[in-house]
């Protein structure tokens, strides 16, 4: 029987492709979560920057801090990301203060939807990061509602026809959520203390379509961003 081939995009992330057999599958949502200061928006950056530099039109779509920080953060690793902001191939979107303005109550996922195809649709995007996720709260309680809530978000997405990033504080490790099952995939950064040394690691708990890896491999930050090693965190010792 003859094997399917299916396009895969780049995540732009050194050593990562290669655990997902080549990247991720365009017009995707992918979950992207672990604690603070393990690498998320840089990751986030690195996929962005490696569409604009294939020609896409992508956006940084942040819910609470200044998208420029992100910006500022990533120049040191890859100064072209400034080049690409003042070309409008990176947009910036900074939907926090207009949110919050618009109503007491913390933003949900339909008013974020909203803006968000706007933007999408009017500049032809391509790749979509927004983060982080965490800032979006349920306006329902009942637990099947709110599945089915995010269930709308994920599938307005994926019609909108770009690939994108949900990134996502967790620091609960053990405990999934309802994003963690309605994404395609599911990469999570982690971020330990590991004989008295903070140590980096990623680990693709989820991916459809695609036979990844599932164990802990190592990230480290270079000169060049985050980049991932294809061993263990614990040979570090």
């Amino acid at each position: 029987m003859k094997t399917l081939t299916i396009e895969r995009i780049s995540t732009g992330v050194k050593g990562l492709d290669d655990l997902i057999e080549g990247g991720l599958i365009p017009g995707k949502v992918y979950l992207l979560t672990g604690p603070p200061g393990s690498g998320k928006t840089t990751m986030g950056m690195h996929f962005l920057l490696e569409g604009a530099r294939r020609g896409e039109k992508v956006a940084y779509v942040s819910l609470i801090q200044d998208p420029n920080e992100a910006v500022k953060d990533m120049m040191r690793f890859d100064p072209s990301v400034q080049v690409y902001v003042g070309s409008k191939k990176l947009l910036l979107f900074d939907l926090g203060p207009v949110l919050w303005r618009e109503s007491t109550h913390v933003p949900t996922w339909k008013s974020v939807l909203f803006r968000i195809r706007e933007m999408a649709e009017d500049e032809n995007i391509s790749r979509l990061v927004i983060d982080p996720l965490t800032a979006i709260e349920f306006s329902i309680e009942n637990p099947v509602e709110k599945k089915a809530e995010l269930a709308r978000f994920v599938r307005g997405l994926e019609d909108l026809g770009v690939t994108a990033y949900l990134i996502a504080e967790m620091t609960d490790m053990n405990r999934y959520t309802e994003e963690h099952y309605l994404a395609s995939g599911v990469i999570m950064l982690h971020y330990f203390l590991l004989e008295r040394r903070m140590v980096r690691a990623v680990q693709v708990l989820k991916m459809r379509r695609t036979k990844h890896e599932t164990g802990l491999f190592l990230a480290k930050f270079t000169s060049n961003g985050l980049a991932v090693e294809h061993r263990s965190p614990f040979e570090e010792v």
